[in-house]
């Protein structure tokens, strides 16, 4: 299957150009004679992006498909430019099992829409101590995670370290001294990075820093990366547009933080700190969110509320919003993808940048409807989604 990709300004994370994209059996070539084309794809002058990789998703598959499913989380993340995904373990059961990740993972090749990835969990079941269960996490899995919880034990994340680097996984961790975040969740962020930075750079066991949130967490973060340790970090979409906002008015887990967070999160971006951006996708019913559930969806608009925080306000170009939304997190995750390049994966996904719409509940495609921003005006609207050259996704 030979196509040809034409009319596009092409953004990757170094260079923009006004291209003609070749691609043969999903894979990006070198040019050949467009009569040799089984199918010529008019992009009519939208920008053609690598297609965005999130490393941090809540599909709640299994156990609370009444949230979301791999189906329509995966449909939700088309919606929003999204070719592949990192899912956490926090489902039911966990993800503490080969049983429980290898089915996962074989539902999501199934269904043929996105690339599944799955953590598998640092402790049994969440339990805070038992690291037993990875001597038969399966091969494949790359992230091992305890996502809404921290390892409050020093000991047992010692030992986890050890076990994941010993296993060559990388762990991404959610960072929360639970005693002490009912009090004081900023202290409760800044202290458990600090110690896990600390492990990370003594034990040389690769780190991945999950929604990074405050000034103190993301320069600890720096430290240590400048010294040599072998750490990420990824911030979300929701902690660069909002600010002070309450833990009642707006529940999610690490909160909303101050002006000077956020300043130093986009600091932190422009001078290559941050490796990624994730959205912490976390689907909610109204009677759970109405309960406290913390969290809300964001997949879809991620693109957009970055665009417009980052790039439409001169904070940095398009070409380090692809870099850290493509490049880097398809990089961290061992995929082929993420560079408009020869012999990269053909994930492609076509924006009109100067489109602005209204985000209406009715278009959601996440079976939870717990955004933030519905109702708001936000530009750059995702028109198709490509995954290996076959379309995927197309706005109506």
């Amino acid at each position: 299957m030979k196509q040809v990709f034409k009319n596009c300004y092409a953004f990757d994370d170094v260079k923009i150009s006004k291209e003609v994209i070749y691609v043969e059996d999903g894979i990006i070539v070198d040019d050949f004679d467009e009569s040799e084309a089984d199918e010529i794809i008019d992009c009519k002058n939208l920008a053609l992006l690598p297609s965005f990789v999130d490393m941090h998703v809540h599909f709640r598959d299994p156990g609370f498909t009444y949230k979301e499913d791999l189906e329509t989380g995966s449909h939700s993340a088309l919606a929003g430019g999204y070719t592949s995904v990192l899912l956490m373990g926090n489902t039911k059961p966990t993800v503490s099992s080969p049983e429980i990740y290898n089915d996962i993972i074989k539902r999501g090749k199934d269904l043929d829409l996105i690339d599944i990835e799955q953590v598998y969990t640092i402790t049994k079941n969440f339990d805070g101590k038992t690291l037993d269960h990875l001597e038969s996490m399966p091969e494949s899995v790359k992230y091992i995670s305890d996502d809404g919880h921290g390892v409050n034990d020093d000991m047992v994340m010692y030992k986890a370290m050890q076990k994941a680097k010993n296993l060559n996984v990388t762990m991404t961790l959610h960072e929360e001294v639970a005693e002490v975040s009912d009090f004081d969740y900023e202290i409760a962020e800044d202290a458990m990075t600090i110690r896990d930075c600390y492990y990370a750079y003594k034990l040389n066991c690769p780190v991945h820093f999950s929604h990074v949130s405050t000034k103190g967490a993301i320069t600890a973060i720096k430290y240590f990366k400048d010294l040599g340790a072998p750490i990420t970090c990824e911030v979300t979409p929701h902690h660069l547009l909002l600010v002070d906002k309450g833990r009642e008015e707006v529940k999610v887990n690490p909160p909303i933080r101050s002006k000077e967070d956020r300043k130093t999160l986009i600091e932190m971006i422009k001078n290559g700190t941050v490796d990624a951006i994730s959205t912490d996708h976390a689907p909610h019913s109204k009677e759970d969110k109405a309960n406290g559930s913390p969290g809300f969806i964001g997949i879809e608009t991620a693109f957009s509320t970055c665009y417009e925080v980052l790039v439409r306000s001169g904070e940095i170009s398009l070409n380090d919003l692809v870099r850290i939304m493509s490049t880097n997190p398809a990089r961290l995750l061992g995929l082929n993808k993420g560079k408009i390049e020869v012999d990269f994966e053909a994930d492609f996904t076509l924006i009109d940048l100067d489109e602005s719409y209204i985000y209406k509940e009715e278009d959601i495609k996440s079976k939870s409807k717990n955004s933030l921003l519905i109702g708001q005006e936000l530009y750059g609207k995702v028109k198709k989604v490509y995954k290996k050259g076959v379309l995927k996704y197309a706005d109506n």
